[in-house]
């Protein structure tokens, strides 16, 4: 059972005040008791003195009973107390309460103890219940002399029932005084412990506001006691606190920024391997949400068994872990994972694995190389060639008039080839450092169109190819028109080159939400499923051979893709091996 402080309080003054005023109490009463049993001793030794003077002085009075009861029954009305006269032998001679008769009957009182001390002359005195009477008698004996001697004892008896109700009375004003004064005190106390409990309420009420984490309450109290010292200091408490929590908040919100906006995915584990944290990073490239996996093992929020060895292999080793690992699901990517132990105290409490993204970075190495030996190849080629014909006519062809026109257009060819070969470099070059800048003008598409394919007609005659333009007159658009004109002449060529013998190039346009969409269709022989992704790569090409044979330099896609995303557009292709294709680009509409 909870007692409250207020209750505590009351009940501590209830308890303090009640055992000051019980002390106070016994001790008065005592006082009382005391001095009353004093001053009826007083009083009584007074009489009997005065008693003892008067039978002393008749000498015959010890001798003649009856004067003795006449004394002792006269005075003894008089003082209101109870006058015992005895010999030196203990034996009654006179007592005021009885007859003579029975007074002389009376047992010896030489064994009392206040008449064995009044014999030893001194004056005796005893408190006792007497039998007879059946109350607490005050006994006091004195000696009667006579000439200097003993001759006799002198005992006065004296009921307390008066003293005892006089201190009855004293003590029932004191009990009553006693609670009077408890139940002010109680009501005191009660008051005083609103007050002070008051402030200590709106203190508890404050500070559970503050364990609640509202740390903008403030206490307000006016006094300069404890308790308002306890409130400044709170108060000064919950000021620092919030201070520090909106500093630490700010710091979090920064590093949670900075945790997010990391290119690097990040994952943070504790020493059994649960996830306790990860960034936007890790959600894309596991495809999953971060409730789904925070709290889990590794292995359930993210399965690969081989970046989890690397995590409990770093953990055991305590020592920096890092190698490349190729990701199959949910695509695949290759990534440089960084595994580093997180140590407390020497001790080894979990890890954080850091994964970088190398896919761009392996496929752009990868491009590099295959750019480089394409190059080399494409170099070399036209290069040979014409190195083997210029050594035959040193060697004596030059003189045979046939053959050296044919040897010198066969090499004027191959330079006419290298020539192309470096001019596309070059113009690839230009546009991928994106220092070229466009000449966008407003003109019709249609007619531009329609002049790239008279353009092509007679080479689409020689293959029996049907070209034709289906665009909507008056068709306009904010673009770059040579470099337009430069992708529809790449995209036409190649429809014609590698088309079947009497099969058709169709070029159409489609509306779409904000853009135009130009396709340029062939009926061809297609592209295989596997060559569609790479078919904008520089020296890709599906047909290597019949690419050469037809003069191509590998580089106009690639050409085509660049300029279209300088104008913000995208290009693709849709084709189905042997049914023909379908090459389209697109260019942001002029609203």
């Amino acid at each position: 059972m909870r007692i409250s402080f207020k209750l505590k309080l009351i009940l501590s003054y209830f308890f303090l005040i009640f055992i000051s005023l019980g002390f106070v109490a016994f001790f008065l009463d005592k006082n009382l008791e005391e001095k009353a049993l004093q001053e009826i001793k007083t009083s009584l030794i007074n009489e009997s003195r005065l008693i003892e003077s008067i039978i002393s002085n008749n000498p015959a009075a010890l001798n003649s009973p009856e004067y003795l009861d006449k004394i002792s029954k006269d005075l003894g009305s008089r003082i209101k107390s109870r006058i015992t006269i005895l010999n030196i032998t203990g034996k009654v001679l006179a007592d005021s309460e009885v007859s003579l008769q029975q007074a002389l009957n009376l047992e010896s009182h030489l064994g009392r103890p206040e008449v064995a001390k009044a014999l030893k002359g001194k004056i005796g005195e005893e408190i006792r219940y007497s039998s007879t009477l059946k109350i607490d008698m005050l006994y006091l004996a004195v000696p009667i002399k006579e000439n200097g001697v003993n001759a006799g004892i002198l005992r006065l008896a004296l009921p307390l029932t008066s003293v005892q109700k006089v201190l009855f009375a004293v003590r029932k004003t004191i009990i009553i005084g006693l609670f009077f004064t408890l139940g002010l005190a109680f009501v005191l106390a009660s008051v005083l412990a609103k007050t002070l409990i008051k402030p200590i309420n709106r203190i508890i009420y404050i500070s559970s506001k503050f364990s609640q984490g509202d740390f903008s309450r403030r206490i307000f109290q006016s006094s300069n006691d404890e308790i308002g010292l306890l409130a400044a200091t709170l108060n000064k408490m919950a000021q620092d606190i919030e201070e520090k929590i909106r500093e630490v908040a700010t710091k979090n919100q920064h590093l949670e920024a900075i945790f997010n906006s990391m290119i690097e995915g990040v994952i943070v584990t504790d020493e059994s391997s649960r996830v306790i944290s990860i960034n936007h990073a890790i959600e894309s490239l596991f495809d999953a949400k971060g409730a789904a996996i925070e709290g889990k093992f590794f292995l359930e929020g993210i399965r690969n068994s081989e970046i989890s060895e690397l995590i409990n292999n770093a953990m055991n080793s305590a020592k920096l872990i890092s190698k490349e690992v190729t990701l199959i699901m949910p695509v695949q990517r290759v990534v440089q994972v960084n595994v580093s132990p997180i140590f407390q105290q020497d001790k080894v409490t979990g890890s954080v694995i850091v994964i970088h993204d190398i896919t761009e970075i392996r496929r752009l190495e990868t491009m590099r190389r295959d750019f480089v030996a394409n190059v080399s190849h494409e170099l070399k080629t036209p290069l040979t060639s014409i190195k083997g014909f210029v050594e035959t006519l040193l060697e004596g062809a030059a003189e045979d008039r046939e053959n050296r026109i044919n040897f010198l257009k066969i090499i004027n060819n191959h330079v006419d080839r290298l020539s192309n070969l470096i001019n596309d470099l070059l113009e690839l070059s230009h546009i991928e450092s994106k220092e070229i800048e466009l000449l966008k003008n407003r003109f019709d598409l249609s007619s531009l169109v329609d002049e790239v394919v008279m353009g092509n007609k007679s080479q689409a005659r020689k293959k029996g190819v049907e070209i034709k333009s289906d665009l909507p007159q008056g068709l306009e658009i904010l673009a770059d028109s040579g470099k337009i004109e430069q992708v529809l002449v790449n995209l036409v060529n190649n429809a014609i080159k590698y088309n079947k013998d009497k099969g058709f190039v169709r070029i159409y346009s489609e509306q779409l939400a904000d853009t135009i969409k130009i396709v340029v269709e062939d009926s061809g022989s297609g592209i295989p499923a596997k060559d569609i992704p790479r078919i904008f790569e520089r020296f890709y090409r599906v047909d290597k051979a019949r690419s050469r044979e037809l003069g191509g330099t590998g580089l106009g896609l690639s050409i085509v893709k660049h300029i279209i995303e300088l104008h913000s557009g995208s290009v693709g292709v849709e084709s189905v091996e042997g049914l023909g294709s379908k090459f389209w680009f697109t260019i942001p509409n002029l609203i």
